[in-house]
């Protein structure tokens, strides 16, 4: 595990394999960080598969989701120096991040994505993708997520996980879903 920074923005490296998958926090503002628990959790099922994580902490202060999108390209860029297949994963606040930049990584994967927050909406591209969704999250609404999975573009794949926002008691499921889609999209 390599702790690294990137033109000012803190991550964390774990180098596996030659396929990465990028994980972008939650909002900063609630708390949301690189250390995240699902965020941790998945990084730890996807180094076991020998898929190398990046996690990164967004620059401070907040950017409005704007700034939060460039610390996300800063990272990738530093990626794609390095790897050839990468999968952009993003939880919450992050999904919203990860489908601003999606367009430039191989997949994508979107935890209880948000139609928008702040100044960023959603982002639709054409790679593989896969929501997970919690159906009983209280912050975006089973409908709502639906929604935003039908509107998506080919290919992509749905989870749903009977849980909440936060998926407590779930986070083997959840990190088992990313990891079996990253592999078999690669």
């Amino acid at each position: 595990m390599a702790e690294i920074i990137i033109d000012s923005i803190n991550a964390t490296y774990n180098v596996r394999g030659e396929k990465v998958a990028m994980l972008c926090p939650p909002h900063p503002l609630m708390g949301g960080s690189r250390f995240d628990i699902r965020l941790e959790k998945i990084a730890s099922e996807l180094l076991r598969n020998n898929i190398s994580v990046m996690r990164f902490d967004y620059q401070q202060p907040f950017r409005s989701g704007i700034g939060e999108v460039e610390d996300a390209k800063k990272c990738l860029g530093y990626l794609k120096e390095r790897h050839d297949f990468i999968a952009i994963v993003g939880y919450s606040f992050g999904s919203v991040v990860a489908s601003n930049i999606s367009d430039y990584c191989n997949v994508a994967v979107y935890i209880s994505p948000l139609p928008s927050i702040n100044s960023i909406t959603f982002e639709d591209s054409d790679i593989p993708k896969l929501f997970i969704i919690a159906t009983k999250d209280q912050f975006v609404s089973l409908d709502e997520s639906l929604k935003l999975y039908e509107e998506a573009s080919n290919p992509k794949e749905l989870v749903k996980i009977d849980t909440d926002h936060f998926y407590f008691g779930k986070f083997d499921v959840l990190a088992k879903s990313v990891t079996e889609f990253i592999l078999r999209n690669s």
